[in-house]
């Protein structure tokens, strides 16, 4: 019914980082492992000549394993995103995190491969690497902020004390450069989050408001059931599967009998309240799948889909029977109503919406006719 709004299992156990954040991240993952392996064969290029081969190939092997977790870490999330799995998320975010540590102690490493073995300036060619690598990790990692604020330190603080241990002039200055980037990059990182955020809230928020209009334009608004619009595009869709599935289907058409009497004796608003809380009743004796829409006034219409024309008839004479030992409480007055109930089923006949709404139609006056508070077939 229009009134039914779905929310994912994620929102319900509100999980702290949102949903699309994560997916930015899967998306940015490709990304991030390729300028990976990139940037570590260029800094092989570089200190190969200084830094034995086997050193050299072990560190790119501890580049290449955390890549390829950081690749299945980013399926995982694709996966519990769409199972909509709380716990496992938060159990992958950990992953995500261990991993960030791991790539940030490999740059560590190259830093301190390069202090041990190449001589001076080609720690600058180090620097310029790492901080080339913390800032473009900000675009792809501060969607789980504190994961780039961890990756971030691990490889900023080593690069800084290796600064201060050589301890030059010049070296001095690559610290002060370094100081000054930091809370920059901080703030870059910060406030990439906080768009993406922004820009997640407002598209959030226009969802909303086109779902909310989609269903206001296809309710009616004082008993939230289909309107008569809908009901009938919705209603021929499914008579088309149902004909070249070769399936059953029935509609009924359900009247309230003498509800003049009720809106002259009660009040208009006793009326509204009699539709209300009738649209109710029958919601409740119908499948998710069933089709109920307010015709007009007081007619209902009920779309039953894999439904034959006896099995339409249980559920007619099923809402009748309910409808007919229900008392509907108005204030203080109890006002019993009964319902007159007319049933037509998809055949060579009844080929459309409107076939089988007219032959309804017609059973449904002739339930009338014949006494009111009946099925007629």
């Amino acid at each position: 019914m229009p009134a039914m709004t779905r929310k994912s299992s994620i929102d319900e156990e509100t999980y702290d980082v949102h949903p699309k954040l994560i997916e930015d991240l899967v998306n940015q993952t490709p990304r991030v492992a390729i300028a990976t392996i990139l940037v570590s064969i260029i800094f092989i290029g570089i200190f190969h000549q200084f830094v034995p081969p086997l050193i050299l190939g072990l560190w790119f092997t501890l580049q290449i394993l955390a890549t390829a977790f950081r690749l299945r870490n980013a399926r995982n999330f694709t996966r519990f995103l769409k199972e909509g799995s709380h716990g496992d998320l938060r159990k992958n975010e950990k992953f995500f995190l261990l991993f960030s540590i791991i790539q940030s102690i490999s740059w560590v490493i190259s830093a301190a491969l390069v202090v041990t073995y190449a001589p001076q300036p080609y720690e600058m060619i180090s620097l310029v690497i790492a901080i080339g690598v913390v800032n473009a990790a900000a675009l792809s990692m501060s969607s789980i902020y504190k994961g780039y604020m961890i990756f971030f330190f691990l490889i900023i603080i080593p690069q800084m004390a290796i600064m201060l241990h050589y301890g030059e002039r010049h070296h001095i200055g690559s610290l002060m450069v370094i100081l000054i980037a930091i809370p920059a990059t901080i703030i870059l990182s910060r406030a990439i989050h906080e768009s993406r955020m922004e820009i997640i809230t407002a598209h959030d928020e226009l969802e909303d408001s086109v779902k909310k209009l989609y269903e206001l334009s296809i309710s009616d608004n004082l008993t939230n059931a289909y309107n008569r619009r809908y009901f009938f595009e919705a209603s021929e869709n499914l008579i088309a599967i149902a004909t070249r599935e070769q399936n059953q289907a029935s509609l009924i058409m359900l009247d309230i009998d003498h509800f003049k009497r009720i809106n002259d004796t009660y009040g208009h608003q006793a009326g509204d309240f009699i539709l209300i809380n009738l649209a109710r009743e029958i919601r409740n004796a119908l499948r998710d799948s069933d089709i109920l829409a307010r015709i007009g006034g007081e007619e209902f219409s009920i779309f039953l889909n894999h439904t034959s024309l006896q099995g339409a008839r249980v559920v007619a004479e099923k809402i009748r029977s309910v409808i007919e030992n229900k008392t509907f409480e108005y204030e203080s007055n109890r006002i019993q109503v009964t319902v007159s109930i007319g049933i037509s089923e998809l055949n060579s006949r009844n080929t459309t919406a409107d076939h089988l709404y007219k032959e309804s139609d017609r059973k449904l006056y002739a339930a009338k006719a014949s006494g009111r508070n009946r099925v007629i077939l």
